[in-house]
């Protein structure tokens, strides 16, 4: 009983590691091209890594910039979350309306255990170019509290007007893989687009600044390697030593 026992252990121990063995796999390329953008003026750059729009007398512009991570090619280790890359929102005083959102889609290249392999997925952005219409104090006025034949006392008032910078805000409302599974070796992957880093749902920024944050993907293994034969013959082993035990007890 106590062979058996050990036999089981053995190959449910090698049927585990079969699983450690689906990595380290490598990130080869990572390319990100902004399309289907909705609304804007003078938009540029759809089927580029940057979109921009708007458009300002010195010629700055408000847009996205996706930046793949670099240098390539990076080791995957495990199926924790890795960084596909930077994301950088430009925000510029612009004239003309600014996009409403916009579709981020990323080919990623694969390769290990001699094969290559490839997925390609989307980002959904929505963006939300606040007008510029924060109070600000701009001045002050005296007015008088008590007139006779002249102003005999007063006090000071702001002067406010609606003209402060409002930060504008970045948000993801979708993502999704529109590539099939892929195999490197013995092993099927899927890919799974998980959005910015640190899980954040969305994010501001200022006016005349820029805003980067990371993009983050997951590699699952969704069938692991093919036992090798010893371990095959170790689960036989278990399985005779099973039944052998069975009928002794009968």
């Amino acid at each position: 009983m106590k062979l058996l026992a050990k036999t089981l252990l053995t190959t449910a121990t090698a049927l585990t590691a079969s699983v450690a063995f689906a990595f380290p796999v490598e990130l080869t390329s990572v390319e990100g091209t902004f399309e289907n953008a909705v609304g804007g003026s003078y938009v540029s750059g759809e089927g580029t890594s940057q979109i921009l729009w708007g458009a300002k007398k010195d010629h700055k512009k408000s847009g996205y910039v996706f930046d793949g991570i670099s240098p390539l090619p990076q080791t995957i280790v495990d199926d924790t979350p890795f960084t596909l890359g930077s994301f950088t929102h430009i925000n510029k005083p612009i004239t003309g309306d600014a996009i409403s959102g916009v579709d981020l889609k990323i080919d990623l290249g694969f390769s290990g255990f001699g094969d290559a392999g490839a997925s390609t997925g989307s980002f959904v952005f929505a963006h939300n170019e606040t007008p510029n219409n924060a109070p600000v104090v701009v001045g002050q006025n005296y007015e008088c509290d008590i007139w006779f034949f002249g102003c005999w006392s007063g006090h000071w008032e702001d002067v406010v007007k609606n003209v402060g910078d409002v930060d504008d805000q970045v948000w993801i409302l979708n993502q999704s893989v529109s590539s099939a599974d892929f195999q490197l070796g013995n092993n099927i992957y899927s890919l799974d687009l998980i959005g910015f880093e640190g899980n954040a749902e969305t994010f501001f920024t200022a006016e005349d600044t820029n805003t980067s944050i990371n993009l983050m993907a997951r590699l699952n293994v969704t069938t692991v390697s093919v036992p090798e034969p010893g371990t095959m013959a170790l689960l036989g082993l278990g399985l005779l030593g099973l039944g052998i035990t069975r009928r002794r007890a009968k």
